[in-house]
């Protein structure tokens, strides 16, 4: 059994505690953080560099946003946890 979540063979780690305080208030935890990384699709709103991933899920009438970046330390990589929120999903109706 594996102590930390890991994405694409590298550890999930939380960036600061801003983040952490995030995961909190959306009572998540790093392994609810990789199964959105896994299972989630992407939902970048626009351009971000190639090292940052940007990931949702819905559930109900909610999405669950996921926002990580893979940190190149000399000594370790890990996927670094930038942001994590919640938005409500509305449909989309066009008028013709």
């Amino acid at each position: 059994m594996e102590i930390f979540p890991t994405y694409k063979e590298l550890r999930i780690a939380v960036a600061n505690r801003v983040v952490h305080k995030e995961l909190a208030e959306l009572g998540l935890d790093l392994w609810d953080v990789k199964e959105i990384l896994e299972f989630g699709f992407d939902c970048s709103r626009g351009r971000r560099k190639p090292n940052i991933k940007e990931k949702c899920i819905r559930i109900g009438n909610k999405i669950i946003k996921v926002v990580v970046e893979k940190s190149e330390v000399e000594e370790e990589n890990v996927w670094k946890l930038r942001h994590v929120g919640i938005f409500t999903w509305k449909k989309i109706r066009f008028r013709l």
